[in-house]
């Protein structure tokens, strides 16, 4: 054995011999079962120790979250939990949110988004007070037509400006009544 080959393999087995002797289990690859785990945050690496998934409880929100990465490291998945539901997030290549599937008051709801920084809602389906609802928006998140029941369960559609206060007064309002249907402009 050369002078090199000895200044490696020495320390080796010192190591080794160090830890045979104190009990230290330099890797434990046994499976063990636990009955409870109290943590903040379990996270689970791959072999190179990035990320891929996390469950973690957010103390700012109040809610516990389960999020899965993809190979960029950027979220692809989110699940979460609140005090009023839970909610599932869908985000593209870039980390910015898609979609969602979520609880909205005591009903559920399924958005999706532009996909952005900004989060901008362009498509809603949703529970309304008179049933299900479909909302569309336009590029700044303001609704531009909405789909859906109205008191008398029947159908309604209303048209609307897309900007804040034109989503007060619909523009077109085709409205399904007892009496037939009726069509509104706002002139």
């Amino acid at each position: 054995m050369s002078k090199y080959e000895r200044l490696v393999i020495y320390p080796l087995l010192f190591i080794a011999l160090f830890c045979a002797l104190t009990g230290v289990n330099v890797v434990n690859a046994t499976q063990q079962v636990f009955d409870k785990i109290i943590a903040r945050e379990i996270t689970l690496v791959n072999a190179e120790g990035e990320s891929l998934a996390s469950l973690k409880y957010d103390e700012r929100k109040e809610s516990v979250s389960f999020e899965m990465y993809g190979d960029d490291g950027l979220r692809a998945l989110s699940l979460l939990a609140y005090d009023k539901g839970g909610a599932i997030g869908i985000f593209n290549n870039e980390g910015h949110l898609t979609a969602a599937i979520q609880q909205e008051g005591q009903a559920g709801a399924i958005y999706l988004y532009n996909g952005t920084v900004k989060e901008t809602k362009l498509l809603g389906l949703r529970s309304g007070l008179y049933g299900g609802v479909l909302e569309v928006n336009n590029a700044r998140g303001l609704p531009t037509g909405i789909l859906g029941n109205n008191a008398h369960n029947n159908g309604y559609l209303g048209l609307f400006k897309g900007e804040l206060l034109g989503f007060l007064t619909p523009q077109i309002m085709l409205n399904v009544g007892e009496d037939g249907a009726s069509i509104e402009s706002n002139k």
